[in-house]
């Protein structure tokens, strides 16, 4: 790791870029997701098709595991700018498809994903340049700046989204957005990082040998399995809810209340990481596991 880190002030300027990249890029994931649910019950009227878009968009991030081995044998920031210059590409396609009144959700839906993989791609590579751009001794601060630069703009863009529908359309807030990965990707090109060479490359069938060992751990594992399982169940009624999220918002009168609906879930997740989480880390994980995800089950 010698050598690559430089001095303590490139290091900082080239971490303060991967911080700002991280905020205004989550920014442009928050805005599309949250304008194109919008859009899409605008076409269909459908719930259905609603949940299929809210798929598209958290099915990416199950799929992660099959990149791990790719994200290690390539340059981390080229392929930071990469992912992100394709969100933008992704986003241009939207624009031009809502431009021209193109009225096939079954293409939205498929960009969307697509531009969702993108995004979900760039957090694991985001966290991998982490360590080489700081010292050992700044990594626990380092994570904790990445990780609110991550939620905190994700809340706060989440909940802005409606807001901005209302007052400038679909078309304008992905115009909008686009800007943002066009900065994304200006600062992601500035950081200045000589990446260490990769030594040993595992044969893409060890890494997929590795992959199935985790399954077969998982699967036998009496407690992985019950934690595996209740994941899964929290998150497909977890899902259900930010469909009907966007349905509440038509029902109450329009995009502003949609984002009203986003403000108040932002405000009791940031309530939740502070205060509630307070309270449960008194109990054992057990306890706190089971309390958080039978409360979330109740207000579901």
């Amino acid at each position: 790791m010698q050598g690559l880190k430089g001095a303590d002030n490139v290091i900082n300027a080239n971490f303060r870029k991967l911080v700002l990249g991280r905020a205004v890029g989550n920014a442009g994931d928050s805005i599309y997701m949250i304008a194109m649910n919008w859009f899409i019950l605008q076409l269909t009227n459908s719930a259905l098709w609603i949940g299929i878009m809210n798929v598209a968009i958290v099915l990416p991030g199950v799929l992660l595991f099959l990149f791990g081995d790719s994200i290690d044998r390539h340059s981390k920031r080229r392929l930071l700018v990469a992912v992100e210059f394709s969100q933008l590409v992704i986003v241009v396609m939207l624009i031009g498809l809502v431009a021209l009144h193109i009225k096939l959700p079954g293409i939205y839906v498929g960009l969307v994903f697509v531009a969702a993989l993108f995004g979900s791609l760039a957090y694991p590579i985001q966290d991998t340049l982490v360590p080489l751009l700081v010292e050992p001794d700044q990594l626990v601060q380092a994570q904790a700046d990445m990780s609110i630069a991550y939620k905190g703009t994700d809340y706060v863009f989440n909940a802005l989204s409606g807001f901005l529908i209302s007052l400038c359309s679909v078309l304008g807030v992905l115009i909008m957005d686009a800007a943002t990965f066009v900065v994304t990707v200006a600062t992601f090109r500035r950081i200045k990082l000589a990446e260490p060479r990769q030594q040993h490359t595992r044969e893409k069938s060890l890494y997929l040998n590795q992959i199935l060992v985790g399954f077969k751990i998982i699967s036998t594992d009496p407690l992985l399995r019950l934690l595996t399982f209740a994941s899964v169940v929290m998150n497909f009624f977890f899902g259900g809810l930010n469909t009907y999220v966007v349905l509440f918002g038509r029902h109450f009168g329009g995009s502003i209340y949609y984002g009203i609906l986003e403000s108040m879930s932002a405000v009791g997740i940031l309530l939740g990481m502070t205060v509630v989480y307070r309270q449960l880390k008194k109990l054992t994980v057990r306890q706190s596991y089971l309390i958080g995800n039978f409360s979330r089950d109740v207000f579901d």
